[in-house]
């Protein structure tokens, strides 16, 4: 008995033996990528999802994650303690932490690439059809809404406006998020309002419908100076018919979002990443109607810090990248 129960105890070690030996090695797990985004009721969040979807079935050996933050300022700290591998950011926000400026003062994050950017965002200023005001120069002495204090459109505003050798003690300025100013000029309580959104914005939309806006230009002249002087902000043109009563393209501004990496990504990941959205962009096309406008023209542009070696290259090879 004991030699049979000897004999089927070596013929399992045997079998196991030979079990081990033909699996080979366990392979070691995917290396995890973790993705700064902002709050879940935006639309960076579902972009970061999207993205890290596109890694994790284009790009081998990584499994990425997205997960909400406090945004821009909170994504580029994560990228500096290299907590997250990519990260969404505004490009001021970007073009500051890199030379050491605002929120970043003294502390410079010159490790911070450029990825690649996103969707235009567009900054407005718009007044009453039957208003005085006729250009930018003529909001001085006048009430304006100028967004919520220390938001992306608030610090747009302030650069403007500087431009144009305004400063918030010309005007009568009044902090209002993008709902709010509409609110206000519909109510006459607002004489002009400066706003960012993707177009065509549905507070726009339904604003026009209520009421005849007219839109104050930032002329290309202007534009091209602002973005000589500051990359992060890029001329563009509304087309003529984007809102009910605009019968004629509206010049100004617009910003993009964009993804940035920290300098120590390797340059086959960051080649891969923008291999894998870009060219599966109809995926990303389905989550959201903003990200039709990812394109490979737009993810060159307004690009406020330098390129990663590795979108260097990719953009390179696309022909959109000198």
């Amino acid at each position: 008995m004991k030699k049979l129960m000897v004999g089927v105890f070596l013929t399992m070690g045997l079998v196991c033996y030979m079990v081990i030996g033909l699996a080979g090695p366990v392979p070691a797990a995917d290396e995890r990528l973790a993705i700064g985004t902002a709050s879940t009721g935006g639309t960076w969040y579902p972009l970061g999802g999207g993205v890290a979807n596109m890694i994790n079935k284009y790009v081998k050996g990584y499994y990425a994650a997205a997960h909400p933050s406090g945004a821009s300022i909170e994504n580029i700290r994560a990228i500096v303690k290299k907590q997250d591998a990519l990260s969404l950011s505004m490009p001021d926000t970007a073009f500051q932490a890199y030379h050491g400026l605002e929120s970043f003062s003294g502390k410079a994050v010159k490790e911070l690439r450029g990825l690649m950017s996103t969707y235009p965002i567009d900054i407005q200023f718009f007044v009453l059809a039957d208003s005085a005001i006729m250009t930018i120069k003529d909001l001085k002495g006048k009430k304006v809404a100028v967004g919520a204090p220390g938001s992306g459109t608030e610090a747009m505003a302030r650069y403007v406006l500087k431009v144009y050798h305004l400063t918030y003690d010309d005007i009568n300025e009044q902090f209002l998020s993008a709902t709010e100013s509409a609110q206000a000029i519909k109510d006459g309580n607002v004489d002009a309002v400066i706003t960012t959104l993707g177009t065509p914005a549905p507070a726009l939309m339904d604003l026009a419908t209520q009421r005849n806006i007219r839109f104050i230009d930032i002329e290309p002249g202007v534009g091209e100076k602002i973005n000589k002087d500051f990359p992060a902000y890029f001329p563009t043109t509304i087309p003529a018919g984007t809102y009910k009563g605009q019968d004629k393209p509206h010049h100004t501004l617009a910003w993009m979002g964009i993804f940035v990496v920290h300098q120590d990504m390797s340059e086959t990941l960051a080649y891969d990443i923008l291999k894998a959205v870009l060219d599966h962009k109809d995926e990303l096309d389905k989550i959201h109607a903003q990200f039709k406008k990812i394109n490979i023209e737009n993810a060159v542009k307004g690009m406020p810090i330098p390129w990663h070696p590795g979108a260097q290259k990719f953009y390179k090879e696309k022909g959109t990248l000198k």
